[in-house]
């Protein structure tokens, strides 16, 4: 049986939230939904790093698709595709929410 559920409006906008934050270069904003050990383990060069090579093919436009959640100890992880208009090399967004604050993402 295929389960094609949407996450949670909560967790789409977090995840927006995020992309949002990384294709601006605004760590402020990103640092908004996450939980304590999110907000302390992502610092600020790390943040940077991730971004600025992110920014360019950001502006030219992207898109995301949801591919489903996984139940791993006390997160949900929420999985997407990340496809940008250059065509080029897509990525997968994973990102870690309990209750309602980010725990963790991941670009890779």
């Amino acid at each position: 049986m295929v389960n094609q559920t949407n996450p949670p409006q909560n967790v789409i906008d977090c995840v927006q939230i995020i992309l949002d934050a990384i294709a601006t270069g605004n760590y402020d904003l990103f640092l908004t939904v996450g939980d304590v050990d999110y907000q302390a383990g992502i610092t600020k060069e790390m943040f940077d790093s991730v971004s600025s090579q992110l920014i360019p093919r950001m502006s030219e436009g992207y898109t995301t698709t949801y591919f489903g959640q996984l139940k791993q100890r006390e997160y949900q992880t929420y999985l997407w595709k990340l496809s940008f208009a250059d065509a080029g090399d897509e990525f997968v967004v994973r990102m870690a929410v309990n209750g309602d604050r980010v725990g963790g993402i991941s670009i890779t």
